[in-house]
């Protein structure tokens, strides 16, 4: 019974001390929103949005692997969630179409 007590309680713990909570401050804070910046510029030279994009030199077909730019758009999301959390910003960063 009692070992069964300690592993519940052991699992509560570290079930609980990570849920969302990212401390960041200062440079680490500042490394994270550049990399937050640096996939949204990445996702943005595979993907660019509708409107930057030149009528003549459009073409029907993308360059790029359909992985590449899902790759692409959940690595800047999970920048993004980093640095929210950690600024406890909700709207900090561009947002990406269709949300």
């Amino acid at each position: 019974m009692k070992k069964l007590a300690l592993c519940i309680m052991l699992l509560v713990v570290l079930g609980l001390t990570g849920c969302g909570n990212v401390y960041l401050k200062g440079d680490a804070l500042t490394a994270a929103e550049t990399s937050a910046m640096d996939a949204y510029g990445a996702l943005q030279r595979v993907d660019p949005c509708p409107i930057c994009v030149d009528p003549a030199a459009a073409t029907t077909q993308s360059a790029v692997e359909p992985w590449v730019k899902a790759y692409l758009t959940e690595n800047f999301k999970q920048w993004r969630f980093f640095v929210r959390s950690a600024r406890k910003d909700l709207t900090w960063g561009p947002k990406l179409e269709g949300e």
